[in-house]
């Protein structure tokens, strides 16, 4: 029974025991001279269920049949076919529920997804789904986000995508897990490549190739990616190295593993849509670079106790890096003051009250552009001990796992200026020296810290009768955070072009360099069950239901950027002045840039149900159906709390609901696979963001946060608004009302694939993905209009000895203001991709690949914001178009364009490979 295991035929571990007891019952014994030759056995193919590992970990021999969820699988050789670029790329054009947003503008860099829940490369963004990869956990430790890069297509076996919140797979397991498997020498013998060129001047190798004598094996996978980008200075080179051997004995596995990749992807994200219709491959700024580095090494193995059970365990080492540069537009421009001044005495901002609002501004000397550095390092180790149960009607799990993780993150900034590729560049000799930041490097908030997480989990799957099963499982984690913060000192925490050289040398060097060092610890706990049912009323059709609950613990991004509302002193060392929240004495969280000691938020829980139908039709055809909610508790969004600032807080309550459904059969020569899905995202609960591009913004100044003091040596005059939002008033800001639907989330999703097998070895593919329209950022509320300005209404003041009582007010006066004019909305679209393969020799296939076939016009995602390059009636315009009149920027949607049409050829290899593997 044990080669039965070990071999890994793909059947369940009865229908394989009862093939192989009956092949050996009734086969007559072979000659000596059989025995003694090399001759190959005929191949012999048996029907089966392929067992479908339930956690992380393997060993436990339970069927798709017997999983009460909607689970979806993909194989290699489907990712291969598929000709897609990554994991994220596949499961957008091929499964249920499932949908990418390139805000990054890298084809590498998606954020995927699945049942409104997200997993993203992005430091800040929400994430709810865990990846592993061969039983690791590749969510960084820092943010929990996904680097799809660093996951080689061609050494997957096949991953399997579980909805819900599986507890079997631990933390930020909040909306499904991806569970992938690689190959080995065992599963994958033989030698594959491919070689792809086209478009954009990409250029791809893959290559693999795996062997094995009956007791070790060895697997190998290499890619190699270069393409220009269809953008201005958008180039990528992705280059991933894994490989893997193993050894298998009568009564034991064992398996050692490596996987390396170092990549340099170059996405430079939104675009203003006015700058896309004048010319679709233009950037917003660049650069936008980010360099991935991991090296990662596992070992496993398993050991039979007897034929039914089963030891497994697994240890990692994982070591990740990532550096990144940088470039954007100096949003600090539009607050520039009356002292940011021209060595004449010109506004550099005309929209200021120095340039009496209507001024030119000036562009000699005038810091428009921001560079960021960071460096991220991060480094895991972890293992898993699971004991598995195989009986005839029972199957049970029992684990533990724990990980531990260690992360220092480092950034430094610097003003500069934009040419007219707008190209972001250093130039302390063009920019007036007065600016410090523009000649020196500003440290920003700097953090080490370790996370520990030690988890206890078991499974049992009951089945009493044939068409009836039951599964209980459960996971209980404790997770404790230490963290280390190296912030700069209240004194420093003013914007950059505030930093000046005029002053003494102490003042500056004391505002940038005075750092205060403070430890944090936080430890959560979460206990979290599931239950399943699964019942086969006629063969071929199963109905199942489950219920579960999850939980994520607040990533480190979250905790170190949490608004804090302990009071302390508006300026140290003057308690006269008054005093404000800690998170409100100096600039906002301006992600992934700034990171705070802020207080302890409560981990997000998450409650799952799910019913669905699947069922084989015939040998050709099956279909499923399901319905499915999530409801979050304590979930994390990154909100408004007051004078222009936004941080990550708990804003109550958020629900994922909808139905997804599936049709996949063949019909003589014709292939055809439908997935439709229906996803509604939204908040459940109300509360307040900042969002100063949004036409439904309060635009009062009289609006804004107050305090336990007015403004300070003065009296105001606050609107019943500065109370609202837990009193840190709404001055540019929007409420989210329960029922708005999170941004990114299209409603409807449908797959369509239409396969021709016009002759053998000639095949022909037409693909659909398709969208419905989703909100954009910044538009959480549903509620923007392109229509109105930004008008604001100005602070009301009193200078007067004594106060002013209801009479002798003055208001400060406001630039003019800005229309809007785009609906805060991406539309929906529907893409065509075709694909022709030819086998022109045995084992050898040529091929050409259309992607967007109809070349059409189309957006991923979006978010509200400003264009500051604007032609001018007042302001001056520079080389790179920025308009030195801020009142003349234009209210605008950055989107996120899809690729235009591409055009790829290739030749693939495929040698030594069963023929029925390929």
């Amino acid at each position: 029974m044990r080669k039965v295991l070990a071999v890994g035929i793909g059947l369940a571990w009865a229908t394989a025991g009862q093939a192989q007891s009956g092949a050996a019952a009734t086969a007559p014994p072979a000659p000596p001279e059989a025995a003694a030759s090399s001759a190959p056995l005929p191949r012999v193919t048996v029907t089966g269920r392929r067992p479908i590992d339930v956690g992380p970990m393997p060993g436990l021999m339970v069927t798709r049949d017997q999983i009460p969820a909607n689970v979806q699988t993909a194989t290699g050789q489907q990712i291969r076919a598929s000709r897609a670029l990554n994991l994220g790329d596949y499961m957008n054009q091929e499964l249920q529920g499932v949908s990418v947003n390139d805000y990054q503008g890298n084809p590498f860099q998606l954020d995927v997804n699945y049942r409104g829940f997200t997993a993203s490369p992005q430091v800040g963004t929400p994430q709810g789904l865990s990846v592993f990869f061969d039983g690791i956990r590749v969510n960084e430790p820092f943010g929990d986000v996904v680097n799809w890069d660093l996951i080689p297509t061609n050494a997957i076996e096949r991953f399997d995508l579980f909805p819900g919140s599986n507890p079997l797979f631990g933390l930020n397991t909040l909306g499904g897990a991806i569970s992938v498997r690689s190959k080995t020498g065992f599963s994958a013998p033989g030698l594959q490549g491919q070689l792809t060129a086209g478009a954009w001047g990409r250029r791809q190798l893959q290559l693999s190739g795996g062997a094995n004598d009956g007791t070790l094996g060895g697997f190998f996978a290499l890619t190699r990616f270069q393409e220009d980008g269809w953008r201005d200075d958008s180039p990528s080179r992705v280059n991933q190295l894994f490989g893997r051997g193993d050894w298998r004995g009568e009564a034991a596995s064992a398996y050692a593993s490596m996987l390396y990749a170092d990549n340099r992807l170059v996405g430079n994200g939104l675009i203003p849509i006015d700058l896309y219709r004048q010319r679709a491959e233009s950037v917003f700024t660049s650069p936008d670079e980010a360099r991935n580095r991991v090296l990662q090494f596992s070992v496993g193995g398993q050991f039979d106790l007897s034929e039914r059970a089963n030891l497994t365990a697994m240890a990692y080492h994982r070591d990740s890096r990532r550096r990144g540069l940088n470039g954007d537009i100096y949003a600090g421009f539009d607050d520039f003051g009356d002292r940011d001044i021209s060595p004449d005495g010109v506004a550099r901002n005309g929209a200021t009250r120095g340039g009496g609002f209507t001024g030119p501004g000036v562009v000699e000397g005038t810091p428009i552009g921001l560079l960021t550095r960071t460096d991220l390092e991060q480094r895991s180790n972890g293992l898993s001990l699971q004991f598995n149960w195989n009986q005839e009607r029972n199957a049970m799990m029992l684990g533990a796992s724990l990980d531990r993780s260690h992360t220092r993150y480092d950034m430094f900034q610097r003003l500069g200026l934009i040419d007219a590729a707008h190209r972001v560049f250093a130039a302390p000799d063009q920019i007036d020296p007065d600016y410090y930041a523009a000649e020196f490097d500003v440290p920003g908030n700097n953090f080490d810290g370790t996370s520990t997480t030690r988890s206890l989990f078991f499974q049992d799957t009951f089945t009493p009768v044939p068409q009836l099963t039951l599964t209980a499982a459960a996971r209980y984690n404790h997770t404790h955070v230490d963290n280390t913060l190296l912030a700069r000192s209240s004194a420093g925490q003013v914007p950059l072009h505030e930093l000046r050289e005029f002053r003494a040398p102490e003042y500056t060097d004391g505002q940038v360099f005075r750092r205060t060092r403070t430890q944090e610890s936080f430890t959560y706990r979460s206990f979290n069950p599931s239950l399943g049912i699964n019942w086969r009323p006629v063969q071929d059709l199963n109905l199942f239901g489950n219920l579960s609950r999850g939980a994520r613990a607040p990533s480190v991004v979250e905790l170190g950027c949490a608004f804090d509302p302990t009071p302390v002193e508006r300026v140290p060392g003057t308690p006269s002045l008054g005093t404000a929240p800690r998170s409100l004495t100096g600039p906002g969280c301006s992600l992934p840039t700034a990171l705070s000691a802020d207080p302890y938020l409560p981990q997000i829980r998450a409650t799952s149900g799910e019913l669905g139908l699947r069922q084989r039709l015939t040998t050709d055809w099956d279909w499923n159906v399901s319905v499915f909610r999530t409801d979050l508790r304590n979930d994390i969004y990154f909100v408004g709390v007051g004078d222009g600032r936004s941080y990550f807080d708990t804003i109550g309550k958020t629900r994922r609901q909808g139905m997804e459904l599936g049709l996949n059969g063949r019909m003589g020569p014709l292939d055809l696979r439908v997935n439709y899905s229906f996803t509604d995202a939204t908040f459940q609960s109300r509360f307040y963001t900042l969002s100063p591009h949004n036409s439904t913004a309060d635009f009062n100044q009289n609006s804004a946060y107050v305090g336990d003091t007015q403004v300070i040596g003065q009296d105001v005059l606050p609107t019943p608004n500065a109370a609202l939002n837990r009193g840190y008033g709404t001055y540019r800001m929007i409420r989210i009302d329960p029922g708005a639907r999170l941004p990114g989330i299209p409603a409807h999703a449908l797959n369509l694939h239409l396969g021709w097998r016009v002759a053998p070895g000639w095949k022909l593919g037409l693909g659909m993905v398709a969208r419905s329209m989703a909100y954009m950022r910044g538009n959480e509320n549903n509620l923007h209009q392109g229509a109105g300005t930004d008008q604001e209404i100005g602070r009301y003041y009193c200078s007067q000895a004594g106060g002013c009582d209801f009479s002798g007010f003055s208001q400060l006066p406001v630039r003019t203001g800005r229309s809007f004019r785009n609906s805060g909305k991406v539309p929906g679209y529907a893409v065509f991709n075709f694909d022709a393969s030819v086998e022109v020799s045995r084992g050898f296939t040529a091929f050409v690949q259309v992607t967007n076939l109809f070349d059409r016009q189309y957006f991923t995602a979006g978010r509200l914001g400003v264009n500051p390059f604007t032609p001018g009636t007042n302001g001056s315009n520079g080389p790179s178009g920025w308009n030195y009149n801020s009142s003349e920027w234009q209210n605008t949607s950055l989107v996120a364009p899809g690729a235009p049409r591409g055009v790829f050829v290739g030749f693939s290899w495929d040698l030594g490979t069963p023929a029925a593997d390929r």
